[in-house]
């Protein structure tokens, strides 16, 4: 798998021609305006062994680990970032060996190890995510690698974002930076624990970003490709013509109540409003002044959840700002377009790409 960074200059950007049907640029032209980075990871699947005897599971344990500990976009590393976000007091939920029921094992700072006391099998830094878990005896290990690049994807935005927080010239950046995303801002099944723990450190960057440059706002949002939300917003742009029910310009939030009575049901009466466990960000519908469509999350690190019932973000206008230029072609979103090309390059990502917002 590949996780592709790219930072686009949107002043540039903005003074490229496009076409007039669809928005698009001269991709040779557009390359100008980037700078872009990728670092692809291997893992094992569930037919893989060590030499020395070692099973899929426990090498995909031991790889996984190694990963986020050699990977950093600026200052820490991954699994530094990881450690940073759950806190120290966060314990593995059970036992890495499915033959042990050890619970609430003290997870291992990075670089360094812990041992369960009762089956004596080594603890990493990485286990308290328990994506392990996905391992299933003769069953793919499709699941346990989407967990994978989700929760780099994450803790690539998680990296960028404290290693800028940490300067007066990092914090001058993210004031005029946007942090996007590919799908949602969420973190799912067994990573749902990275999702309030985005939450508090979007606030607590949120606040060190107010105290350097009072009224200035963090921006980070998705590009959503799939999923109900795309669904519904195609339908409700259906009638009476294709895409010309929303018109250009406009943008929708929905509640929690729209959103459970008309796009994600909840699962019983008392099902918790939607995102609440699992989500960062909240659903935003765009139209842009070129009529391209974009279904997108953006972040509200000024209010706890849930974040549908709250009114918009203050970031809204400065999210919009940004989303609505990288609208192109056919409702599609030019930062993940690029994301996905620079991912498809077989280069080494560095701290450099993130170094390079300070000048």
């Amino acid at each position: 798998m590949s996780l592709g960074v790219v930072v686009i200059k949107l002043s540039e950007l903005s003074q490229l021609e496009r076409l007039p049907n669809s928005g698009a640029v001269d991709p040779r032209l557009l390359r100008d305006t980037e700078i872009g980075r990728t670092r692809a990871v291997l893992l094992p699947g569930m037919n893989a062994r060590t030499v020395d005897g070692s099973d899929a599971r426990e090498w995909f344990r031991e790889r996984f680990n190694h990963v986020l500990a050699e990977i950093s976009l600026g200052g820490e590393s991954f699994a530094e970032t990881l450690y940073g976000l759950l806190g120290p007091y966060h314990a593995i939920h059970r036992c890495p060996n499915p033959d042990c029921n050890a619970t609430d094992l003290a997870t291992p700072p990075p670089t360094t190890t812990g041992m369960c006391d009762q089956c004596g099998i080594t603890l990493h830094t990485s286990d308290v995510l328990r994506i392990h878990e996905q391992f299933v005896e003769q069953q793919s290990s499709e699941e346990c690698h989407a967990r994978v690049m989700e929760t780099l994807e994450i803790l690539a935005l998680a990296n960028s974002l404290r290693h800028l927080a940490e300067t007066d010239s990092g914090l001058d950046a993210l004031r005029n930076t946007a942090f996007v995303m590919d799908g949602q801002l969420a973190a799912m099944g067994t990573i749902a624990v990275l999702a309030r723990a985005m939450r508090d450190e979007l606030r607590r960057i949120q606040c060190l970003l107010a105290d350097a440059h009072p009224g200035a706002q963090i921006v980070v949002l998705s590009g959503v490709k799939s999923g109900p939300f795309v669904r519904h917003a195609e339908e409700i742009d259906r009638d009476p013509t294709p895409n010309r029910r929303i018109p250009p310009n406009r943008y929708w939030m929905p509640d929690n109540t729209y959103i459970r009575e008309n796009i994600v049901p909840g699962q019983s009466s008392v099902s918790k409003p939607w995102g609440h466990v699992t989500h960062f960000g909240r659903p935003l519908v765009l139209k842009t002044p070129n009529g391209q469509r974009l279904v997108l999350n953006i972040a509200q690190p000024e209010v706890d959840p849930p974040l549908t019932d709250h009114p918009p973000p203050l970031s809204l206008g400065d999210a919009i700002a940004t989303a609505a230029p990288l609208g192109v072609g056919t409702d599609q979103f030019l930062a993940l377009r690029r994301a996905h090309r620079w991912a498809s390059i077989p280069l080494k990502a560095g701290e450099d790409l993130i170094q390079s917002l300070l000048r």
